[in-house]
């Protein structure tokens, strides 16, 4: 019984991605084909940057709320700075996302203030500004630089979109850096035992700092390509996408509580996301609005049955298991 529990826990979010795809070939029969997966994986790399920084600050025990504001905010450094020079317009965002980074990890580590109050603030900050430099209008340019363009749009052997593949490299250094690293494995035990990582000689303010640098970032990697994507930026572009990839997060199998989670399940939770905004664009029966309703209720029922195939596993800081990425 154990390991059937365990089993059906490692791989639920497969399987609900199997349920997801065989629904939308129920709705349309053009679902899996080429051109229609092409459009929602290139679309799914964009969250998936999201998705893949949320999980370091998750597993953490923290959580960011900034990240739909800095995507929108780099993409329009990104554009802003290409017209002057390409390398300004990848080291500019990189760098303004750090510091954002930077001070929300400052924020919940050293000052101690709720990840949710200290990142909804910066949110707050970060998207106004990027409405004042935007005069709350769409930035768009005519000649964007052609490496900039081919990242963006281009496609490997004419199917694979380059963001996708760009999202794969991502979340597998992710993996690397979760299971390898000292620091990856810092954020297991942080988000696990606060106390237990201290004995343990792990500094947990730096630990917190790099989780939310590491999210500011690639977020900012999103926003990019999105931007380049489309040749323009909007200061409301990103808007509700921390809750998108939060939701990726949870149905990949994170726990936000912290200390449990996988960039595998994060990739398969992003691609269910994906998915679902797919079929709703290629069904005329639904409104679209009943979008968010439907993705909650699936959230609300895996978040239900993660609690019932961990009944018996102790529900306090210590008694955390962790997760193989």
């Amino acid at each position: 019984m154990q390991k059937i529990k365990a089993f059906f826990n490692d791989n639920i979010a497969l399987a609900g991605l199997l349920v997801v795809w065989l629904i939308g070939i129920l709705v349309n029969r053009n679902f899996m084909s080429v051109g229609n997966m092409n459009s929602l994986l290139r679309a799914a790399s964009y969250m998936g940057f999201i998705g893949v920084g949320m999980t370091f600050v998750i597993l953490c025990g923290s959580i960011d709320l900034s990240v739909g504001a800095v995507f929108a905010l780099s993409g329009y450094y990104m554009l802003y700075m290409s017209q002057r020079s390409v390398l300004l317009a990848f080291i500019v965002p990189v760098v303004i996302s750090l510091v954002i980074g930077l001070i929300n990890g400052v924020l919940v580590s050293y000052m101690h203030i709720p990840s949710f109050i200290a990142t909804l603030a910066t949110q707050m900050f970060v998207r106004g500004w990027a409405q004042q430099l935007t005069h709350e209008t769409t930035y768009a340019v005519r000649d964007i630089p052609k490496v900039i363009v081919m990242l963006a749009r281009d496609n490997v052997l004419g199917i694979v979109p380059i963001p996708l593949l760009m999202f794969v490299a991502v979340s597998v250094l992710a993996a690397f850096i979760l299971k390898k690293r000292f620091i990856g494995r810092s954020m297991y035990i942080v988000g696990g035992n606060n106390e237990a990582a201290n004995m343990m000689g792990i500094n947990v303010n730096r630990t917190f700092i790099i989780a939310h640098m590491f999210c500011a970032v690639l977020s900012c990697g999103g926003g990019m390509i999105s931007s380049a994507r489309v040749g323009a930026a909007s200061p409301l572009a990103g808007s509700g996408y921390e809750m998108y990839a939060i939701a990726a997060v949870v149905l990949g199998g994170a726990l936000l509580t912290g200390g449990v989670g996988k960039v595998s399940g994060t990739f398969i939770g992003v691609l269910i996301m994906s998915s679902f905004s797919n079929i709703f664009s290629m069904q005329k029966w639904i409104d679209a609005v009943w979008q968010d309703v439907v993705v909650g209720a699936v959230l609300l029922i895996v978040v239900m049955i993660q609690a019932i195939i961990r009944t018996g596993v102790p529900s306090g800081k210590g008694g955390k298991k962790h997760v193989q990425v």
